[in-house]
């Protein structure tokens, strides 16, 4: 019965939802449904010699996963009718704004030129002053650095990337040197930043330049190759040596663990919280002390979080998803992902208001700090996943404030 609500709901969800890579509703469903596929495949017909099993969790027997799959289905049901709820009562069509017309100011490729060339030389001193030759060459994959400074070069290097994306018809040379550039760095620290930077970069170009006839196409060759890369840069953190001298060697050297990181990557991103979920509502002892902490929008150093986190955990190396703590409670999950699904469905109304307005960055960061909420819920603690939620309330109140006082100035 509850598949059959669910396909009702999902249908009414449509009708109002226009397809899009930019919809924050879209990814959400996408990635969901995904996640329930494949973790029957896995299950049932991937090699139990094979199975990646990590922290033995995948030794559930077949009711126990179907409970496990009956809890995304009914976490979608509720996320569904706080979509629906918000469609309604704010009488969104796919006719209306909710169409993401991407409309592009001016382009002053000067500047756009001029801030790319200072960015990658403000990264390449700061890579320097960060890591030293240990850059190109350290015997461990961790190293104690500046937090503050590897923030900055982070974010600026997903400026940098997101500059060179929109070069790249005026620009090709500087743009594709942008994309190398960010790359090799993010390859040099061990950073899965590295994959996310480059979807970034083919994400903008393919909303930008390409027809939309023709990005299908494009994705069909497209994702396979992210996905093997992104295999590649799992791979680093466990190869023997390390820096960005190593990790190009890797693929050359112990390519069979370039393939099998990439089909884990596959199983850790789509079907191990599926496991995880069934083993946090088996162990999870419901506690509302800590139900308040991990929903606590302050800093966890402004709450018990570090007295509580330990008990979060279904064992020292595997933690709690946020799906299967808010499944501990009786009446929270539909009250969570109602609200969700309001916030999801007014992110996406604002994404696309941002994009009609030409305000493309503001809006990108938008979808990214919402969606990221997805893959948090789906592997780790609800406080991990729900900051994501308070992230894109934050930039929402921001806009809102900006916008007012642009329009009472």
């Amino acid at each position: 019965m509850s598949y059959l609500i669910l396909f009702f709901l999902v249908l009414l969800v449509k009708k109002r939802t226009r397809f899009t890579l930019l919809s924050p509703l879209v990814l959400f469903y996408l990635f969901f449904f995904s996640a329930i596929v494949l973790s029957v495949i896995y299950h049932y017909y991937y090699p139990e010699d094979l199975k990646f099993n990590i922290a033995r969790l995948d030794e559930i027997d077949n009711l126990e996963l179907w409970f496990s799959i009956e809890v995304f289905v009914e976490m979608l049901i509720y996320f569904s009718i706080g979509v629906m709820s918000y469609k309604l009562l704010f009488k969104i069509n796919k006719n209306d704004k909710e169409i993401f017309k991407i409309k592009l100011p001016k382009i002053n490729i000067k500047k756009l030129e001029t801030t790319a060339i200072g960015l990658i030389i403000l990264d390449f001193i700061l890579t320097l002053i960060l890591y030293g030759e240990e850059f190109f060459f350290r015997l461990s994959y961790r190293v104690d650095y500046n937090k503050l400074g590897v923030m900055v070069l982070e974010y600026t290097l997903l400026i940098l990337i997101f500059i060179g994306a929109l070069l790249i018809k005026k620009k090709i040379f500087l743009s594709l040197f942008t994309a190398i550039f960010v790359t090799m760095l993010c390859i040099g620290f061990g950073s899965r930043m590295a994959t996310i930077y480059l979807m970034v970069y083919v994400f903008v170009i393919l909303l930008l330049y390409v027809r939309k006839s023709q990005i299908s196409l494009a994705l069909f060759f497209l994702i396979p190759i992210i996905t093997l890369f992104f295999g590649y840069n799992i791979s680093l953190r466990f190869n023997d040596l390390h820096g960005l001298i190593p990790y190009l060697q890797l693929p050359f050297k112990d390519f069979e663990s370039v393939i099998e990181n990439t089909f884990f990557n596959i199983y850790y991103t789509f079907i191990f919280g599926v496991f995880a979920t069934f083993k946090t509502i088996a162990e999870n002892i419901p506690n509302t002390d800590y139900l308040i902490t991990s929903i606590n929008p302050l800093p966890g150093f402004m709450t018990d979080w570090y007295e509580i986190y330990k008990d979060l955990r279904i064992n020292p190396y595997a933690p709690f998803t946020a799906i299967g703590e808010i499944f501990s409670y009786k009446s929270v999950p539909f009250y969570f992902y109602f609200i969700a699904g309001w916030l999801f469905s007014h992110s996406e109304k604002v994404i696309s208001e941002l994009f009609s307005k030409k305000k493309m960055f503001m809006g990108f960061v938008l979808f990214l700090v919402i969606s990221a909420f997805i893959p948090y819920s789906f592997e780790y603690n609800l406080r991990s996943a729900v900051r994501f939620l308070y992230y894109s309330l934050f930039i929402i109140w921001i806009i809102m404030l900006f916008s007012k006082y642009k329009f009472t100035k």
